[in-house]
């Protein structure tokens, strides 16, 4: 059965690329493009077919590469193909590793090892973003999660606040962040603000308590802060890549880079940047306005020409 089709049968093991490469060819300087589709390679039988499956992947990739010197764009891999990790050479932009948890049957789902888990990491060339999906957690310090540009952990209930610190990432989303409290997020909000954490990719941080869990109080993650309220902001991510859009690296729905921030919470940081803070459902989302100095030089150029502030209007004191 496809993985994007229902749930994953009790057997199952697959492999997703998508977007095996983009060709560009320039003739008479006009672009052509041409886009190879997704490809699935699924089983639905004895453990004993995981080698034909990945047998499968290697041979077409290689063919498709003869063709096209392109790398694959989104690779996912799921879990239960534990054993054979080592068997993956590729390189991807984004790497995926399970799904959302509704797709697998429960009984199913194997454990991944970190020493396994690690195995895959160090063999898989991902340049840009990686999401751990589960359906179980995925527990791992190895160190290239800490310094890709985009990541997303599912099933985060491992995740401590030491480990929250250690993050160079640009993008990152955090689920199910139960082990985390309303005071984890308050220091790390105070410790953004006096520069303890020293981060200077981070852009958009989130974290998400999970289905059914409680709220995070907003008056606990604020407290201390000496915030205003902000209202109807564009934040631009900055070095915006459509790829992102492969998993729910951002959480929220952005148009090219741009996210609409209806209402949050804002501070300056010790250094003069804005940091805002927005609760959306059970999410804590923190965004910091770091964009390079030729966008802010943008941004100048467009409110001398009185175009629309994409910081928003004037924040009001908040009641807080």
């Amino acid at each position: 059965m496809d993985p994007k089709g229902g749930t994953i049968g009790k057997y199952s093991r697959w492999v997703t690329c998508e977007k095996l490469g983009n060709f560009h060819k320039t003739e008479k300087l006009k672009k052509k493009l041409l886009e190879l589709p997704a490809e699935h390679y699924c089983y639905c039988n004895w453990e004993e077919d995981d080698d034909y499956l990945i047998d499968d992947l290697n041979k077409d990739f290689k063919d498709f590469l003869s063709l096209f010197p392109a790398n694959i764009d989104f690779l996912r891999i799921d879990p239960n193909l534990v054993e054979n990790f080592d068997r993956f050479h590729q390189e991807c932009t984004v790497l995926s590793i399970g799904a959302h948890p509704m797709e697998y049957c429960k009984f199913k789902a194997e454990t991944c090892p970190t020493e396994q888990l690690d195995v895959l990491l160090n063999s898989v060339n991902f340049r840009k973003g990686l999401a751990l999906n589960g359906p179980k957690p995925l527990v791992t310090e190895n160190k290239k999660i800490f310094n890709i540009d985009w990541l997303l952990i599912r099933n985060a209930t491992w995740i401590t606040p030491e480990f929250v610190r250690k993050l160079k990432n640009k993008i990152v989303y955090l689920m199910g962040t139960e082990g985390l409290t309303e005071k984890d997020i308050n220091e790390y909000l105070k410790d953004l603000k006096t520069g303890k954490i020293d981060n200077r990719n981070l852009q958009v941080i989130g974290f998400n308590t999970g289905f059914g869990r409680p709220r995070y109080d907003r008056e606990q993650v604020l407290a201390g802060l000496d915030t205003v309220i902000g209202v109807d902001q564009i934040y631009k991510v900055a070095d915006y890549d459509k790829r992102i859009e492969s998993e729910l690296f951002l959480g929220v729905t952005s148009h090219n880079g741009d996210i609409k921030i209806s209402r949050s919470f804002d501070f300056t940081r010790d250094d003069g940047t804005k940091i805002s803070v927005e609760f959306m459902y059970r999410t804590v989302r923190i965004y910091i306005w770091n964009q390079d100095k030729e966008q802010e030089k943008e941004k100048a150029t467009k409110k001398r020409g009185h175009a629309k502030d994409t910081n928003g209007p004037a924040a009001k004191k908040s009641c807080l």
